[in-house]
C-alpha cells in the first residue's frame, strides 16, 4: 500500500463530503462514508508497511509524527462521519488531511526512521500520547473553524440551506471541550513519559530546553483555555478562538523546531 493510494481514497471521500454539504442526497452520504472506510483502511495498512519494512512503530521522526496525527485524526472524525447531526465535519477535515498527506508523501516514502536501540518502553509511551493528544487537537481545531463560520452565519443573519447543514453550536462546543479536555490529559501524560524516557537514558535538562519549552508554551495556551473554560465559563466563540490560536502555535513550533533543532528531540538526543 503506497500513501498515494492513501490520499487518493482522501480526496474522493473529501470531494463526497463537500458534495454531501451542498447536495443532501442519502446515496451521497452512503458513497461519503465509505470512502471515508476506505481511507482509514488504507491508511492502516500503510501503517502496518511502514512498521514492516521499518522494524518498529513508525513514530521516530517527524513526518513519521505527522502521518501518525492525521490517522489518529481521521479516527475520531470517522466517528462523526457517521452520525447525522456531524457528518458534514468530514467536508471540513478531509481536503486539510490531503493536502497534509500530500505534502509529506515526498519525504515519509523515503523515511524508514532509525530503530531507537535504547527507546525501551517510555519512549513508544511519550510518543504515542503526545500524538494522540495533538491529533484531538487538530478535532478541536476544525470543530473550532465550523464553529466560528456557524456562529458568524446566525450573527449576520444569513442563515440559508448550505450553513443550515452544519452541526449546531451546541454540539460542536460539546465536541471542543471533549477533545480539548482528553488531548489536554494525553499532552500531559506524555510530557512526564518524556521525561521518564530522557532520565532512563541520562539526558541532561540541557539538551531537553529546546523541546520542553516549546511544548511548555502550547501546553499553558490549552491549560489556560480549559482553565477559563471550567473556572469563569468560558464556552463557544471565546473557546473556539484560543483553541485556533493554540493549535495554529502548535504547528508553527512544530515546524520550526525540527527544521532549526533536528537533534533537539527523539533521537537526535540519543546520537
Amino acid at each position: 500500500m503506497s500513501l498515494a493510494v492513501v490520499t487518493f481514497f482522501y480526496i474522493l471521500a473529501g470531494a463526497a463530503f463537500i458534495t454531501y454539504l451542498f447536495w443532501r442526497k442519502p446515496s451521497v452520504i452512503l458513497a461519503a462514508r465509505a470512502l471515508f472506510a476506505a481511507s482509514i483502511a488504507s491508511h492502516l495498512l500503510f501503517i502496518i508497511s511502514l512498521a514492516w519494512q521499518g522494524d518498529h512503530l513508525p513514530l521516530l521522526s517527524p513526518v513519521q509524527a505527522a502521518n501518525m496525527m492525521i490517522f489518529l485524526s481521521s479516527l475520531v472524525f470517522v466517528v462523526f462521519a457517521f452520525r447525522k447531526a456531524t457528518a458534514v465535519l468530514g467536508a471540513f477535515f478531509l481536503p486539510a488531511a490531503s493536502f497534509c498527506l500530500g505534502l509529506i508523501a515526498p519525504s515519509l516514502q523515503a523515511d524508514q526512521g532509525a530503530p531507537l536501540a535504547a527507546a525501551r518502553i517510555w519512549y513508544p509511551l511519550h510518543t504515542l500520547t503526545v500524538i494522540g493528544g495533538e491529533a484531538l487537537f487538530a478535532v478541536a481545531f476544525v470543530a473550532s473553524v465550523v464553529y466560528l463560520l456557524h456562529d458568524s452565519v446566525i450573527r449576520k443573519g444569513r442563515i440559508h440551506s448550505t450553513a443550515s447543514h452544519l452541526p449546531p453550536l451546541k454540539i460542536l462546543d460539546r465536541i471542543l471541550s471533549a477533545c480539548l479536555s482528553f488531548g489536554f490529559v494525553a499532552i500531559t501524560a506524555g510530557m512526564i513519559f518524556g521525561t521518564l524516557w530522557a532520565s532512563s537514558l541520562s539526558v541532561s535538562f540541557a539538551h531537553l530546553t529546546t523541546k520542553a519549552s516549546a511544548g511548555a508554551v502550547t501546553w499553558l495556551v490549552f491549560a489556560f483555555s480549559l482553565h477559563q473554560r471550567f473556572a469563569i465559563g468560558w464556552a463557544g466563540r471565546r473557546t473556539a478562538i484560543i483553541t485556533i490560536i493554540g493549535f495554529i502555535l502548535m504547528i508553527l513550533l512544530f515546524v520550526t523546531l525540527n527544521v532549526l533543532f533536528p537533534d533537539a528531540h527523539g533521537i537526535g538526543l540519543t546520537q
